[in-house]
């Protein structure tokens, strides 16, 4: 068989992908429209999939400040009990420069409800117009903040997570890189990566076959976001940046969610197989048949339900282990 038969698109993700990528055809002339109004189609197609969710009981927008700016962020609360409970600081993807918390509305909805923490879903600021490394300094500002007002909003400062998916995945991985270069490592409790966008090697086999025109995300997409990051910086090879040429020692415990059929999985893989070669714990699952986006298609995915699930047992299990080890070493 070849690789296209042996990687194949699981039927209910597929018709996630149709249904997205008809949504944009609505738009034939949209690579000539400016940013903001591809911005505002990108929303509106995304617009089905972020609807419904489980409901919380608290949702609310709160403005993190700090010595290292503003940033707008939107707590997920499931159960908003008196108890301080752990937190998942998430990053949207959209190749740094589209999609919003309103895009992931749905995603953070069910993080929150099934690992039991409150998702704090970050607003920060997108490229071209803001180009690295404005959205990893706002995801650092949020990271102190959170570190200082967990107890003020119901959150244990010391079982708090950061994840994302694709360009938020980037993001988190390169928050934690921040932290601990600068002695806060022990701050981040656990890594929720999901799709991550690391790095910048568009030859790979999972580029050849998943990454052409006619798939959900293209590679000529992924060059396009990351010139957008970093083009026309000093910064095209900056570790912070494309994480897959850091230097990954001595970082949190992390969860990868891999879609088989997406461009970005071989870099994936590497970026697993580089955090344990650092000597990190990790925990990678290759969801086959799945596609990059494919947990937005949970209102009809069962692949992205168990995606979900998996992720969210995870964070629960490490959370409660990073909290049970802080209290062995109090006593």
């Amino acid at each position: 068989m070849n690789d296209d038969t042996i990687e194949a698109i699981d039927p209910q993700v597929a018709l996630f992908v149709r249904a997205v990528r008809c949504g944009y055809a609505g738009y034939p002339d949209f690579a000539s429209r400016n940013l903001s109004e591809q911005r505002a189609i990108s929303e509106e197609v995304r617009r089905p999939w972020r609807m419904g969710g489980p409901p919380m009981a608290r949702c609310e927008d709160l403005l993190a400040t700090g010595p290292l700016g503003r940033v707008r962020v939107r707590l997920f609360d499931h159960a908003a009990t008196a108890a301080a409970r752990p937190a998942l600081i998430y990053l949207h993807g959209g190749g740094f420069s589209s999609f919003s918390l309103d895009t992931h509305d749905r995603l953070m909805r069910e993080y929150a409800a099934r690992s039991g923490a409150v998702v704090v879903g970050v607003d920060y600021s997108l490229s071209p117009e803001a180009k690295f490394p404005v959205a990893l300094t706002e995801t650092v500002c949020v990271a102190d903040w959170l570190a200082v007002a967990a107890p003020d909003i119901g959150i244990d400062p010391d079982a708090i997570a950061i994840g994302g998916d694709s360009a938020g995945a980037n993001l988190a991985l390169a928050a934690c890189l921040v932290l601990r270069g600068r002695g806060d490592g022990a701050r981040m409790k656990a890594m929720l990566l999901n799709y991550g966008f690391f790095d910048t090697d568009f030859t790979t086999g999972s580029h050849a076959r998943h990454g052409g025109a006619d798939k959900l995300l293209t590679t000529e997409e992924l060059a396009h976001y990351i010139h957008n990051y970093v083009g026309g910086t000093p910064h095209a090879a900056n570790p912070l940046a494309l994480p897959i040429h850091a230097d990954l020692h001595g970082l949190p415990p992390s969860f990868h969610a891999i879609a088989q059929c997406d461009p970005l999985a071989d870099g994936d893989r590497a970026m697993v197989a580089k955090l344990e070669e650092a000597g990190n714990q990790v925990t990678s699952i290759v969801y086959r048949g799945a596609t990059h986006s494919f947990l937005e298609a949970v209102s009809i995915a069962s692949l992205a339900d168990r995606a979900l699930t998996d992720a969210s047992s995870w964070l629960a299990a490490t959370l409660t282990s990073a909290r049970a080890s802080l209290r062995a070493d109090w006593q």
